[in-house]
C-alpha cells in the first residue's frame, strides 16, 4: 500500500514538471516537490532516492521558470518509477 502512494506521489512529480512549464498548477507544485524532497530524503540511502531528491530541488527550479532539456529527463524518471510501484 505504501510503495503504491509513493508511486502516486511520482507520478503527480511527473505530472508537476509537464504542468508548471506552461504555468499551471504551480502551488500544487510546491507541494509536490516538498513530498517529493521529504520522502527522498527519509530513504537518502538508497541511489533512487539521491535522484528523487535532486529531481525534487530540480522541480523547485522549474517552478520559478530556470528549466531545460533535463525536466524531460527527470520526467522519464518519474514516470518509469511511478509504473513499476503502481502496477508491479
Amino acid at each position: 500500500m505504501i510503495v503504491k502512494l509513493l508511486g502516486l506521489v511520482d507520478l503527480l512529480a511527473a505530472l508537476c514538471f509537464l504542468l508548471v512549464q506552461w504555468g499551471v498548477f504551480e502551488n500544487f507544485a510546491v507541494v509536490i516537490a516538498i513530498i517529493l524532497l521529504i520522502k527522498s530524503l527519509i530513504f537518502i540511502s538508497d541511489f533512487t532516492s539521491i535522484i528523487d531528491l535532486i529531481s525534487a530541488l530540480y522541480l523547485f527550479l522549474v517552478i520559478f521558470n530556470i528549466h531545460s532539456a533535463f525536466a524531460f529527463i527527470f520526467v522519464l524518471w518519474l514516470l518509469q518509477k511511478a509504473i513499476f510501484s503502481l502496477f508491479v
